[in-house]
């Protein structure tokens, strides 16, 4: 069963092939593949050994299935998906269909993961102004009349928003800690000045609900061998219709118009196929990534990101109250992603290693900036968060 009897989500670990030993809370180093996307992933490698029931119709069929998905999963027209490689490629296509004005200025993230900031450094030298809206100091929750962090990096990043901003380019969850931003802010002011709308979702797809074409995100890049527990080397990214004509990383020939028929390829095409998919990677076509990330997407559309949200939340209640009696420290469940947060370390404690000491025990988690970063997924459940909180109290 995926689901309870009033429709909430159970735990998944049914579903991975995962060391009973080991705790793994690190999912947002690299999500483990579910036993269905690791299969699909071999049967792929199998079928590819020997190629004689490799046909054309394998090299687009796969991907617009798999494109259908993907626009489910974050609230998009499937015209309006493409095909990347990576996060990084996501960004340089977007770079390269932007023009640098001299006096603008693009707003980002303080420590906002480097491969959406390389692209906009190297417009410095063009004139263009990088604001890096870092974190506020202060403690993590709102109280004694004092507003709590998220919401103060919130604002703050709002106000940074002017009428010479060209991008903001900015993250649902941030990296680091889980940060929440407030994509409906954002994006309408972003609107008002007439700045492009970037998100980074690597982090957060398929584990949370984000709705593009709702939230008027002009892109939405997203790898998915994290919170979509797919492979590395495939991810997808999601453009407006500001970006209809726009320039691709690659002139590849399946792009075309017309490039399905294989026998009449040397007939030359300027023209590129419907939508977006002038964007598309050919490693769209590679049959294991193609399958593995077409599995994992009919998974986390049975689950759906909603559920699962609701579902780490759940788990992670209890471990939140009791931490904090020790002196750890955590966002309020409605200013940080569920997949993925920060545990603020009392005076004393180190963060690199308070790392290996869980790592000792078997526990793994990451540091990211300050904080040791706590990223669960579908096939965590209470009794993994407790022997985390068991080992935190230990470290105190």
């Amino acid at each position: 069963m995926t689901a309870s009897a009033d429709g909430a989500l159970t735990c998944r670990k049914a579903a991975f092939s995962l060391d009973p030993d080991e705790c793994w809370l690190d999912s947002a180093y690299m999500g483990p593949l579910p036993d269905r996307v690791r299969d699909a992933g071999m049967a792929a490698i199998a079928a590819r050994a020997f190629p004689v029931g490799i046909t054309a119709a394998d090299f687009f069929e796969p991907a617009e299935r798999v494109r259908g998905m993907l626009a489910r999963l974050v609230g998009a027209d499937p015209e309006h998906v493409a095909f990347v490689t990576t996060a990084t490629s996501g960004f340089a296509l977007l770079a390269k269909n932007l023009e640098p004005r001299a006096g603008a200025n693009v707003v980002l993230l303080g420590d906002q993961f480097p491969s959406n900031v390389y692209p906009w450094r190297r417009w410095r030298g063009l004139g263009v102004e990088l604001r890096m809206i870092d974190a506020p100091d202060g403690p993590l929750r709102s109280g004694d009349g004092r507003l709590g962090r998220a919401e103060r990096w919130n604002d703050a990043l709002v106000a940074a928003i002017d009428e010479r901003t060209m991008l903001v380019s900015i993250e649902q969850a941030h990296w680091t800690d889980g940060t929440l931003f407030d994509l409906a802010r954002i994006g309408a002011r972003c609107r008002d000045v007439g700045a492009v709308f970037a998100v980074d979702a690597t982090q957060t797809a398929g584990a949370m609900p984000i709705d593009v074409e709702a939230l008027g995100i002009d892109v939405l890049v997203v790898h998915c061998y994290k919170s979509m527990l797919s492979s590395y080397g495939l991810g997808f990214v999601v453009l407006s219709e500001r970006f209809a004509d726009g320039r691709p990383l690659d002139e590849g020939w399946l792009v075309r118009a017309g490039s399905e028929n294989f026998a009449g390829l040397v007939d030359y095409q300027d023209r590129y196929a419907a939508g977006m998919r002038r964007y598309d990677t050919s490693l769209r076509s590679n049959g294991m990534l193609i399958g593995m990330l077409g599995a994992a997407c009919e998974l986390l559309l049975e689950w759906q990101p909603a559920r699962i949200r609701d579902y780490l939340l759940g788990i992670e209640a209890g471990f939140a109250e009791r931490v904090a009696a020790s002196g750890f420290e955590i966002a309020a469940p409605v200013d940080r992603a569920a997949n993925l947060f920060g545990v603020r370390l009392p005076p004393g404690l180190a963060p690199a290693a308070v790392r290996e000491a869980l790592a000792a025990r078997r526990i793994r988690v990451s540091v990211r900036g300050g904080s040791v970063r706590v990223a669960p997924h579908v096939f965590n459940d209470e009794a993994d968060l407790a022997r985390l909180a068991g080992a935190l109290e230990a470290l105190v």
